[in-house]
């Protein structure tokens, strides 16, 4: 009588073992390319909250609200190198420019990879 005594794995086996090592790899490198554009838009609304808040504070800064109405913020955020995300601009709206309290939001927007972002920033001011 003889016994076969056939040690190791079949081809199949192997495929099969391949297979599911592939897709935790898989599963693995969709993982990190998700977290590394997540943290780089979080780093994106990071800058861009402080770019914005910036402007906030320069329109504190002026002495009448006609002034703050009258300024070019987006001008003057370039002067103030304040544009470093790709293609970053800011839009300034005023709720009503005669009022008093004044109604702000400011809208910083970027693009990153083809794909547009933005944050916004309101507030009130007074003079």
């Amino acid at each position: 009588m003889h016994v076969h005594n056939n040690k190791g794995f079949t081809l199949v086996e192997v495929m099969i073992a391949a297979y599911i090592l592939l897709i935790g790899i898989c599963g693995t490198l969709l993982f990190y390319v998700n977290s590394l554009n997540s943290s780089q838009f979080a780093w994106d609304s990071t800058v861009a909250t402080t770019h914005a808040q910036y402007i906030l504070e320069e329109m504190q800064n002026e002495t009448d609200l006609s002034s703050i109405i009258s300024t070019d913020w987006d001008a003057w955020a370039k002067t103030q190198n304040l544009n470093t995300l790709p293609g970053e601009s800011f839009q300034v709206l005023y709720a009503d420019p005669s009022a008093n309290p004044l109604a702000i939001q400011i809208i910083d927007q970027w693009q990153r990879k083809n794909s547009p972002n933005k944050i916004s920033l309101a507030t009130i001011l007074t003079r």
